[in-house]
């Protein structure tokens, strides 16, 4: 067993830098300096508009697709509604203003780039190998129930390097820092990340990861400078929810909120993914206490640090402030871990190496208890943390792999009382919208509604006021319409509502009226029959648009004064039948 010293220095980010990263072109404009660091920007479009809209809009500005042509970078955005845009820095503020004002457009935000969380060591090389951080946490005692299946766990970073004890462990994933297969580690910190989750343990080499089962899934989201933008990471959570994560470990982290990747984390929630992410390093700077990002977003799990051997806080580690709890649990922050070299390391620091602690342990839970959700995952690691003493910078304290497998989850179904519409029994057309009711849930929260018409699939909502769309299509005759509410620990309640589908158009003939293009005068008069088998509801004169009189009992009769209406008179008449569906006889043009 090797070990040796390392030293990653990931420092601030300079113009230069962003420019040189891998799959980011440096172009600009005439009279625009060649060297000036394009600006990416994240662009989402409004539901049912042009996707293609905002481009065109800012096209004439120079601005470029960096998800074109198809491939799981532009799905991912997708998924997301949005888009990613590359434009010069001198024209940025323009582009931005442009897309501001076009109305296919939902919002516009910078692409801003996450950095590893991870330190430089700052204290003495220990060459045993000691993992003193595994018995801190109680990962021995879990593994006398469970060392792991295979559980996908995604590693959005750096990459990772197939190698050591990480050899058997790693699965294909995605580079979306070139934008293709090879998610193989060129810095160094994914890796390390990588072995504190999954380390193959009991073999007689290397070290012990936390879930020596697990499947390692590398999704570079991070360049070699250990730096990567939002879109980028929202793609990597879209990649990994879709191809079966079930935990997701973000060691990375920044200072502004991005709604994308607020997106990204509700769509990996919704799909039952755990993601963890690391708290950020900041704790010696003066936004020591300041929210980062992803860890702050909701339904994340935040990790803090712990000083080696210790359950103090780590002096590097970002904590709440007095009044937040966005850090939600500790974990140890000096460990030991595997380079893309295959080579060992001790003292390593960062929340970038707490967040991967945790995710293990999530591994293991998940092994135990493979029902459990996201949600269900989360509760269990933060109702088993153990209490230390933090003053509040760590919500819930240090992570208890042990403990953290004897917790249950919420078994209790949500709550559905009813639905205001549409009426039991009433005829109903076209696209329909239920509103379900008395939808509640006191432990878990509830997740979603979802609408199923005789037993098929139709439309969910994960906010409430919920409403849930049904098209009818040309369904004629009795529908079972189901609503089903889930909480977040998948607990499941239904009502249904049976309602009668029309979409046959009533029958309706002028009987008697003024002849086609008929120069008329004084009172005209029009008679029509209409028919249906559900009955008419009424019968409407309708000139130029709008409809001048109606009448409910047939034989239907309507007249007009023609002095009273415009030189040129577009003349129908429509029926309604009690289904709400609408016909027209031909239309009749009359002038005066």
């Amino acid at each position: 067993m090797k070990y040796a010293t390392r030293r990653v220095t990931v420092g601030a980010l300079s113009a230069a830098v962003v420019a040189t990263m891998a799959g980011v072109s440096t172009w600009a404009f005439a009279g625009e300096t060649a060297a000036e660091a394009p600006v990416r920007l994240i662009v989402s479009t409004r539901s049912g508009a042009d996707a293609t809209a905002p481009l065109r809009t800012v096209s004439a500005l120079g601005a470029r697709s960096v998800d074109a042509g198809g491939g799981p970078a532009q799905q991912a955005m997708a998924a997301l509604s949005a888009q990613t845009l590359e434009v010069s820095a001198a024209r940025s503020k323009r582009v931005i203003a442009a897309l501001r004002s076009d109305p296919s457009v939902s919002y516009v935000e910078v692409d801003h780039v996450r950095k590893a969380s991870d330190l430089s060591p700052n204290d003495p090389m220990y060459t045993d190998g000691h993992q003193v951080e595994v018995d801190q946490v109680r990962l021995p005692a879990a593994w006398e129930t469970t060392t792991g299946s295979a559980v996908k766990i995604a590693v959005l970073d750096t990459g990772v390097a197939k190698v050591g004890d990480l050899s058997g462990a790693v699965i294909g994933g995605w580079n979306y820092v070139s934008n293709n297969s090879n998610a193989n580690d060129d810095q160094g910190h994914g890796t390390t990340v990588a072995s504190i989750i999954g380390a193959r343990g009991n073999n007689g080499a290397g070290m012990a990861g936390g879930c020596w089962s697990c499947v390692i899934m590398p999704v570079k989201v991070l360049d070699r400078y250990g730096s990567g933008y939002d879109s980028n990471v929202a793609k990597g959570i879209v990649f990994a929810v879709d191809k079966g994560a079930k935990i997701i470990n973000m060691s990375l982290s920044g200072a502004a909120y991005s709604k994308t990747l607020s997106n990204a984390v509700a769509y990996a929630n919704r799909k039952g993914v755990l993601v963890v992410a690391a708290a950020g390093n900041e704790g010696l700077t003066s936004a020591r206490n300041t929210k980062r990002y992803p860890a702050a977003l909701t339904d994340v799990l935040a990790v803090g640090a712990t000083a080696q051997g210790s359950d103090a806080r780590a002096d590097f580690s970002s904590y709440n402030k007095k009044g937040d709890s966005w850090v939600d649990m500790a974990a140890p922050g000096v460990i030991t871990g595997m380079d893309r070299a295959g080579v060992y390391h001790t003292n390593e620091e960062g929340t970038s190496f707490a967040a991967p602690m945790v995710a293990g342990a999530a591994g293991l839970l998940k092994t135990a208890r493979p029902t459990y959700t996201g949600w269900s995952l989360q509760h269990a690691l933060l109702k088993s943390a153990r209490p230390i003493a933090t003053n509040g910078w760590s919500r819930y304290g240090m992570l208890d792999a042990a403990k953290a497998l004897t917790i249950a989850t919420d078994v209790t179904p949500p709550v559905i009382t009813g639905v205001s519409a549409p009426r039991a029994g009433a005829r109903h057309h076209g696209t329909i919208t239920v509103t379900p009711t008395g939808v509640k849930d006191t432990s878990s929260g509830v997740l979603k509604a979802a609408l199923y018409a005789n037993g098929v699939f139709q439309s969910h909502d994960f906010t409430s006021p919920y409403s849930l769309p049904y098209n009818s299509g040309r369904r004629n005759g009795a529908v079972r319409l189901t609503i089903r509410v889930y909480d977040k620990a998948g607990n499941q309640a239904s009502f249904d509502r049976s309602i009668i589908v029309d979409n046959i158009l009533p029958k309706v003939k002028i009987t008697s009226a003024p002849k086609n293009k008929a120069k008329v005068k004084g009172s005209v008069k029009i008679t029509a029959t209409a028919s249906d088998a559900s009955g008419i509801a009424r019968v409407e004169l309708v000139i130029n648009g709008k409809v001048a009189s109606k009448d409910i009992t047939s034989p239907y009769a309507f007249s007009f004064n023609a002095a009273r209406q415009p030189k040129k008179m577009k003349v129908q008449i429509r029926a309604v039948d009690k289904a709400g569906n609408v016909k027209y006889d031909a239309t009749r043009n009359y002038t005066r």
